[in-house]
Formats: C-alpha cells, structure tokens, sequence
C-alpha cells in the first residue's frame, strides 16, 4: 500500500487527468471530427517516438542498480521486436487513413515540441524529477488507453486487431509500469525537499500532456477549447 505522499501525488494527476480535457471527452462522445483525429495521430507520433530517450535519460543518471533494472524492462517494453510501440502507433495512423511517412515526416506543432522539452528537462534534472514525469504520464494511460479503444470501435468504426493493438497493449502493460514509478518514488521520496521537487515533477509532466492537447485543439479543432459536449464520457 501506497503513502499518504504517493496518494496525495495520485490526486495531483487525477485533477488534470487527461479524460477532462475537451479534446478526449469529443472523441469518447463521437465528436471529434476523422480528419482532426488523424491530425492528433500525427502529432503523438512525436511523443511516441521520444518517450524511449526520456526513459533513457533517468536510466544514464540513475545509479541504483535496481532502479535501472526497472527503468530497462521499461525500456525494452517500448522498443524491442518488430511490433515496439512507436511501430504500433504507426499502425494505429495507417487505420485512421494516415500514411505513415507523412506521419514519421510531420513537423511538431509548439505545444508538441514544448511537451517534449519539458519532458526531456525533468528526465535531467534528478531521478525523483525524471520518475515523478515519467509516473505523471504512464499513470493516466491505462484509463486513457480503455477509452480510446472503446471511442474508436464505437464511433470510427475502426474494429482490425492491426490498428488498436497499441491501446490494448497500454491498457495493461502502463498500469505495471506506473505502479513500479510510484513504488519507487514511495521509498526514495523520504525529505521534505524530495518531495517538493516529485511533486513539481508531477505536476509538470501532467500540465505538459494536457498542453499538448490544447495544442491540437488550437490548431485544428478550436472549437472544442470552447465548448465541452455535455454527454462526453469521462
């Protein structure tokens, strides 16, 4: 069981979790438009892409062998064989009607590249800054990852095993690796100033994914930043 600390940064996440932001609650609604969609897909291949390097980065600084191992078997979860999970995320575009070298050749939207800086920055700065993003972003996937699945089956009609494997996969698999960040960060975390820089961890990696949606709203589905449908699942 969880600290009070461990829960308390739980509850940090939980009030930005990524189901609250308007863009999430239009396509568990069916409103977000296909092309808006394939755009979004685009745009996360950039994130799907670095998210290695950020696990790679609190592995080089990290000097607890145990800590590493974790980090590792993470790591090889995201890259190793033919279906790694940047492959999966191209195939998810490929069903949404993508092709995946415009996808693997598109340029980063602003809010894309800052999620990636500030991502990048908090793997640099400490292990407890580089697992409290880490633990911030991998939390909300399991949820994030059931809801997609559902969304896409219900409302685009996208049903192949090909294009949904990579939300099956992190409907389970992120829910063992967000459980190993907070164990972690549950036994490091034993000083008050630990415990104020997890929690600025946290708090920016969370802040940093919900940015990266305003950003795809901002540039091709503004209206949804205006108004959230009422009906929209979360």
């Amino acid at each position: 069981m969880h600290s009070s600390f461990i829960q308390h940064l739980k509850n940090r996440v939980a009030e930005r979790h990524l189901l609250l932001h308007p863009f999430y609650q239009h396509w568990n609604a069916g409103t977000l438009p296909l092309p808006v969609l394939q755009k979004y897909a685009e745009q996360y291949y950039h994130l799907e892409k670095n998210f290695p390097r950020f696990l790679s980065r609190v592995h080089a600084d990290c000097e607890d062998a145990s800590v590493r191992q974790v980090i590792t078997e993470n790591l090889y979860d995201e890259e190793y064989g033919p279906k790694n999970h940047r492959e999966l995320w191209l195939r998810f575009g490929e069903a949404l009607g993508n092709d995946r070298t415009a996808m693997q050749m598109s340029e980063p939207l602003p809010e894309t590249a800052a999620t990636i800086r500030a991502f990048d920055t908090l793997a640099r700065e400490s292990l407890e800054s580089g697992i409290g993003a880490l633990a911030a972003y991998e939390s909300q996937m399991p949820d994030v990852a059931e809801s997609k699945h559902a969304g896409l089956k219900k409302h685009y009609g996208i049903t192949d095993t090909r294009g949904l494997e990579f939300f099956v996969l992190h409907s389970f698999l992120d829910k063992e690796h967000s459980e190993s960040w907070w164990n972690i960060l549950d036994e490091r975390t034993n000083t008050a100033e630990l415990r104020a820089r997890t929690e600025e961890a946290v708090v920016g990696g969370r802040d940093a994914l919900w940015n990266f949606l305003d950003g795809i709203c901002r540039a091709y589905f503004p209206e949804a930043l205006e108004c959230t449908p009422a009906h929209a699942a979360v």
